[in-house]
C-alpha cells in the first residue's frame, strides 16, 4: 500500500484520532479492537494499533487483553471544572448581612409571596 507525502516530503496522516474515535458510534457494543479500526477507517491494522495506543495514553481509552484480541473502551472525560471541597465559598461563613431576622423560615412567603 503507497502511502502518499505533503509538500513537505512528509507521510501525510489520512486516519486521524477522531476518526478512530468515530469508530466507538459505529460499531454494535462498548468496545472496538484493531480490526474494527482498521475496516471502518480502511487504515492497516498496524496504523489502527498506533492510533488506539495514542488515544490510550492521552487518557482516553482503557483496554484489556482477552481470549487473545486487545479490546478499546473509551473512558468518560473528566470533569474540567471539579469541585474543590476547601473552596471558601464551602467552608467561610457569609461575611454580610441583610439585616433581616429569620429570612430561611420565610423562604416560601419571599419566593411565591403571601400565603393566601
Amino acid at each position: 500500500m503507497s502511502r502518499n507525502r505533503d509538500e513537505s516530503g512528509q507521510y501525510a496522516e489520512e486516519v486521524t484520532l477522531d476518526d478512530v474515535l468515530a469508530v466507538f458510534s459505529e460499531v454494535d457494543g462498548p468496545v472496538v479492537t484493531t480490526g474494527d479500526v482498521a475496516g471502518i477507517t480502511g487504515c492497516s491494522d498496524d496504523t489502527a494499533r498506533r492510533k488506539l495506543s495514542t488515544l490510550r495514553e492521552r487518557g482516553l481509552l482503557a483496554r484489556r487483553k482477552t481470549a487473545g484480541r486487545m479490546l478499546y473502551w473509551l473512558l468518560k472525560p473528566a470533569d474540567p471544572t471539579p469541585v474543590d471541597p476547601d473552596d471558601p465559598i464551602f467552608t467561610d461563613r457569609p461575611s454580610f448581612s441583610s439585616g433581616q431576622e429569620n429570612l430561611s423560615e420565610r423562604a416560601d412567603e419571599l419566593l411565591y409571596g403571601e400565603k393566601a
